[in-house]
């Protein structure tokens, strides 16, 4: 994967790099510390993946006067790995507080029983499978617990239409969990 224009590496003397030779040059490094912080390796080679393609991409923005190449390298690699271990956290933390708030209904509720009928791996499947905004609502408001309040902030819309926007949600998946039974 050449690059048109290459990364300018300080050291002993200035070099430019093309994006095969930084990858060649950092990738056994990045992808070991990926390993160690990272739960499985897949998780890891994808952390050491995304962190490169980062560098390689933001590689005009690195500023020799700001401190070095490798210095600035390895900040994006623990930023990559922070950001890959809070998004693997909020899907746990999405999964978890879903099923919790669906089974902490009444069991004489007819949802209550028929969501216990479901495993949690059809419950976070149906929830992956809704479109974008429908998930990133629910991921929201059950994963992060925001309240409507915050949801509006954060996707630009109001607090009612937040309110909606997860009701709708949920009937989504209701109604699609409901088509499998």
């Amino acid at each position: 994967m050449a690059t048109a224009n290459p990364v300018h590496v300080l050291g002993d003397s200035e070099a430019a790099l093309s994006a095969d030779e930084l990858v060649s040059r950092y990738w056994a490094r990045t992808h070991r510390f990926a390993a160690m912080v990272t739960r499985n390796d897949q998780d890891a080679a994808d952390v050491a993946q995304e962190a490169m393609e980062r560098v390689i991409r933001n590689a005009g923005r690195y500023r020799p006067a700001r401190g070095s190449f490798e210095g600035w390298l390895w900040r994006i690699v623990v930023n990559t790995a922070h950001d890959a271990g809070r998004a693997s956290t909020r899907r746990a933390v999405l999964f978890e507080r879903l099923v919790w708030a669906w089974r902490a209904a009444p069991a004489a509720d007819a949802e209550s029983v028929a969501l216990d009928r479901i495993s949690d791996q059809e419950l976070l499947k149906a929830v992956r499978s809704l479109k974008a905004r429908p998930r990133t609502v629910i991921a929201l408001r059950f994963g992060a617990q925001l309240s409507y309040a915050e949801i509006a902030e954060q996707i630009g819309i109001t607090e009612a239409a937040a309110l909606m926007a997860t009701r709708r949600a949920l009937d989504s998946l209701r109604k699609q969990l409901g088509d499998k039974k």
